[in-house]
């Protein structure tokens, strides 16, 4: 019934204003939420046909209509029509992540298709033999979550890091904000383990589920957790017990969605230092995916994890030492 009255408000909208396409785009949106797809595709096209609004959040009106095109015909299963829509997008906004995130989940959706492949078991034969890193990335996982709102515009991408694994059950800390909007739970929760496979294969993912999560007020984080057998090779990264020095260099690996490039588990060098219980890294250039960041000393240990304020230009971490307290109250240890 909320449905039926907003494609009415929206149809209202459009009679009053012809030319409106954020009118028409949003049409679509309730249109696809009560699965008549065809009608959508109709709305959001029409939408296309209209003058760009750039005067509205996250992003133009084209961009955002592309965008949700693509969504529609990646669950009409017409995966290379959404590949094309979500490269329009980009085009138009390059930094509206959501339509390269968009663009990747349904190139391996494709890459599944075509080569018709199952479940990943084991992964091991696909990792690089002279990458000394090798060891740190596979406790290191890529996060993916499907989101559909306003803000957050299909799949959400962030980092975790593993934390805690016995026999098949493995605990995976990242922020909250990953897999939580404030209002709702990301659905179709996966972690990506590394690893370098051909062409015509996919990395290695798991089903997670939400463990435990903070509350707004307290430290932006989350513990997810995987159930069923992994390789041996991936365990947990150690806990640092190195005193935190001014300007002590570190690194951070995250995951970043540059147009054309896998950035995934890519590593920055910085520095940090310590104040107000917070760490205040330097020197590294960290993007949107890098939320849930380990961030490791120089013996390869955790010294804490990356997280993002609205409003704030620093890029901050959360010491291990703090991580902890919050660990403990969730008897994870």
């Amino acid at each position: 019934k909320n449905l039926d009255a907003a494609v009415a408000a929206y149809q209202k909208a459009i009679q009053l204003k012809l030319n409106y396409a954020y009118a028409y785009c949003n049409l679509g949106f309730a249109l696809q939420e009560q699965k008549k797809l065809d009608a959508a595709v109709a709305a959001f096209q029409k939408a296309l046909t209209l003058p760009d609004d750039t005067s509205v959040t996250p992003t133009t009106s084209h961009t955002v209509t592309y965008n949700s095109l693509g969504l529609v015909f990646q669950q009409q299963g017409k995966l290379k029509d959404a590949m094309k829509q979500f490269d329009k997008a980009e085009d138009l906004d390059p930094s509206f992540v959501y339509s390269g995130n968009n663009y990747r989940e349904a190139e391996r959706l494709l890459t599944e298709k075509e080569n018709k492949l199952g479940s990943v078991e084991d992964d091991r034969q696909w990792l690089p033999k002279n990458d000394p890193a090798v060891p740190i990335k596979r406790s290191v996982v890529r996060i993916t979550a499907k989101f559909f709102n306003s803000d957050r515009q299909g799949t959400e991408i962030g980092t975790g890091v593993i934390i805690q694994r016995k026999g098949d059950r493995t605990l995976i800390l990242t922020n909250r904000h990953v897999i939580f909007d404030g209002n709702e739970q990301g659905k179709n929760i996966q972690v990506e383990f590394f690893s370098s496979p051909p062409s015509n294969r996919v990395r290695m993912r798991r089903d997670a589920k939400l463990f435990k999560m903070t509350s707004e007020e307290q430290l932006d984080l989350a513990v997810l957790e995987v159930i069923g057998k992994l390789p041996e090779d991936i365990q947990p990264l150690p806990i640092s017990l190195s005193a935190i020095a001014p300007k002590m260099p570190i690194r951070i690996i995250g995951h970043s969605a540059q147009r054309g490039e896998d950035k995934s588990w890519s590593m920055e060098s910085g520095q940090i230092s310590y104040q107000n219980q917070r760490l205040e890294i330097s020197q590294a250039a960290l993007k949107p995916g890098y939320s849930g960041s380990p961030v490791i000393d120089s013996q390869n240990q955790l010294l804490g994890i990356v997280f993002a304020k609205k409003g704030e230009d620093r890029d901050l971490a959360y010491p291990m030492s703090e991580i902890q307290k919050q660990l403990s109250t969730w008897n994870i240890k």
